[in-house]
């Protein structure tokens, strides 16, 4: 059963920096990471960087569909389908049709977006460092499971 708040002040709060919080944070992490990735010379919006860490890290297993990436990154076909293209004319990813099913496609780092994940990495942190400026390791970890706490209750 889930927990209920009685007072209408503490809601309203809550409800007030959720309606205000929610796409200020991602909006300004986007910011950070454009211009760190600016900074270092990189190519790459943060959507796209989505995209080639899910396959950096494997999220999606090793041979992961077009499908597959929109459901970990939580794109639409259409969006998914546009960032692969253009991951694709960057020369990162190649797209192969998944034999028996012409509409779907495996997708796989090339070795020139295997030798970026070094680069983007240091910059990812760079962003991240800034990000949780002043934070403990520990409130950094606590942050990061209550906000997959939140995500998992919106699945």
């Amino acid at each position: 059963m889930k927990e209920k708040w009685k007072e209408d002040v503490w809601m309203d709060e809550i409800e007030l920096a959720f309606a205000i919080i929610s796409g200020k944070v991602s909006n300004a992490i986007n910011r950070v990471m454009i211009r760190q990735f600016r900074n270092d010379e990189i190519d790459m919006t943060p959507e796209q960087w989505l995209v080639m860490a899910c396959l950096w890290y494997n999220v999606v297993g090793d041979h992961p569909t077009q499908n597959m990436i929109a459901q970990a990154t939580f794109k639409d076909r259409p969006s998914i389908t546009r960032l692969l293209r253009n991951l694709e004319r960057q020369e990162l990813i190649v797209r192969s049709e998944k034999e028996g099913d012409k509409r779907a496609n495996y997708v796989m780092l090339t070795e020139k977006g295997k030798a970026l994940h070094e680069k983007v990495k240091a910059v990812s942190v760079k962003a991240l460092e800034s990000v949780f400026y002043g934070f403990s390791e520990d409130e950094v970890k606590t942050a990061i499971s209550l906000l997959g706490r939140v995500f998992a209750n919106l699945q």
